[in-house]
């Protein structure tokens, strides 16, 4: 489906790039020769120059050892603005003085920022011409062609629909967006109407930077358009900015729109968000809220953000809940998260609380105490004997180990205390062994025929009987 739709938008752009073409000065200008106008010859940087555009990157903001992660990407950041505007030969040069990669990657950003504002058909040549495919390249040519949709989006699009396929020119596309909405959002949203094209990053992106100066605008234009995924993308979009910012604002804007449940990841969205910065607020407002699959959904977004981060303020929070359904919810994702942080603790809690409103709790905690620390929950398996939530341990360590082993999966099946689940497991272990290698299912299940039971024989062979087709 993401392959069709991707072919869609790009016949779709085609068309809006001829109606481009025609109006453009520069449409016949070949790449290679804008490549060989921007291309900056690194060979012929004198050293001294080189060796000083790398002690600007290191003297901007003083000792950049005592940084927190955040302050030293903005520190280099700076020093590669700082070093571009100085000089643009010694600054791309200056970067190979700078050791750590991703140290680099962030003062490159920040040349690459810098060049863009005056150049960015350069910058954008430059970084397609002398980057090797991954995140640096994508960022660079994000920043370029994001700021010069701000003064001629046009030839931004036209320029990418030239020279990008795929992953990277769908990001720079959304990029290019963000700058075109910073400049005129009603603009930019009459083009993307125009075209047809049903790319959700460019749907996320439009409505999610225009939110950032006027929020209100944005959701009446996102409610303007067809009930479907791209207005619920929209919606998305235009909450996360908001919320990252202003989180009981955001949720006032969509109050009426959560009361329905229309569309429920807006909910997600604000609760994920709100719960990071003040969960207890966040609670609040989720009591607040119309019952609803919003509220619901709410309500398990919250509880898995906060026992992550608080655990004994997420339990006190559950047990004041008062929808029996709702509870179970969020005891369901207490129980999860809490099985990734402390195993024993969350199944005690688990365990004092009635069978009814813990037993998806105990699901999670156990696939979560699988998958985090398969050893360990293994070790306990073999030391719990006929502990009646074994079998529940069993089944959720195979479903984790499955894909990668096998036949650990199908004797960790074998060893289930109830025939019912052993046998259930070993047909689903067996059936999706069989798809991806049917030769080393098949030798497995001649090895331990004997052995097994005869209801075991009897399930597996119905499968054995069928054909599979590998993956």
């Amino acid at each position: 489906m993401a392959n069709a739709s991707l072919l869609l938008a790009g016949a779709l752009a085609g068309a809006a790039v001829t109606w481009w073409s025609a109006s453009s000065d520069s449409a016949d200008r070949s790449v290679a020769s804008r490549v060989h106008e921007s291309q900056i010859s690194l060979t012929r940087l004198p050293g001294q120059d080189r060796q000083a555009a790398g002690r600007v990157a290191h003297g901007v903001h003083g000792d950049s050892a005592t940084m927190d992660a955040v302050e030293r990407s903005a520190h280099f950041r700076k020093a590669g603005a700082a070093a571009a505007e100085a000089d643009l030969q010694g600054a791309i040069g200056g970067a190979e003085s700078i050791s750590s990669e991703k140290d680099r990657a962030d003062y490159l950003r920040g040349v690459f920022a810098q060049w863009a504002a005056t150049d960015p058909e350069g910058a954008l040549n430059h970084a397609l011409a002398n980057f090797e495919a991954g995140q640096l390249q994508s960022d660079a040519i994000g920043i370029a062609i994001s700021q010069w949709a701000q003064e001629h989006p046009r030839e931004a699009w036209l320029w990418a629909e030239k020279n990008l396929t795929g992953p990277l020119k769908e990001r720079a596309l959304a990029d290019l967006m963000v700058g075109w909405t910073r400049r005129n959002p009603l603009d930019a949203a009459d083009w993307l109407a125009s075209t047809g094209l049903t790319s959700q990053p460019l749907f996320s992106a439009l409505p999610g930077t225009w939110a950032e100066s006027d929020p209100a605008a944005a959701l009446a234009w996102a409610r303007s358009l067809p009930a479907g995924k791209a207005r619920d993308t929209a919606e998305v979009a235009i909450a996360h900015t908001l919320a990252q910012n202003d989180p009981e604002a955001a949720a006032e804007l969509f109050e009426e729109a959560l009361a329905t449940g229309e569309n429920t990841a807006v909910a997600i969205t604000l609760a994920d968000i709100w719960s990071t910065t003040d969960p207890a607020a966040a609670a609040s407002w989720v009591a607040s809220m119309t019952d609803g699959p919003g509220k619901t959904e709410a309500a398990a977004t919250l509880a898995t953000v906060w026992a992550a981060t608080d655990i004994r303020a997420a339990v006190a929070w559950s047990e004041s809940i008062s929808d029996a359904d709702m509870r179970r919810q969020v005891i369901s994702n207490i129980g999860t998260s809490w099985g990734a942080i402390d195993p024993y603790e969350a199944f005690d809690w688990l365990e004092s609380l009635p069978a009814d409103l813990a037993a998806d709790g105990v699901t999670g905690a156990m696939y979560s105490w699988a998958g985090s620390d398969p050893v360990g929950l293994r070790q306990w398996i073999d030391e719990s004997g006929d502990d009646p939530l074994v079998d529940r341990a069993r089944r959720s360590l195979g479903d984790v180990v499955s894909q990668e082993a096998p036949p650990e999966a199908m004797d960790l099946a074998l060893a289930m205390n109830s025939a019912a689940a052993r046998d259930a497991a070993l047909a689903r272990y067996y059936s999706e062994w069989r798809k991806r290698d049917d030769v080393s299912a098949q030798d497995w299940l001649e090895t331990h025929w004997t052995s097994l039971p005869a209801a075991s024989q009897q399930t597996l062979s119905g499968i054995q009987a069928r054909e599979f087709q590998p993956k």
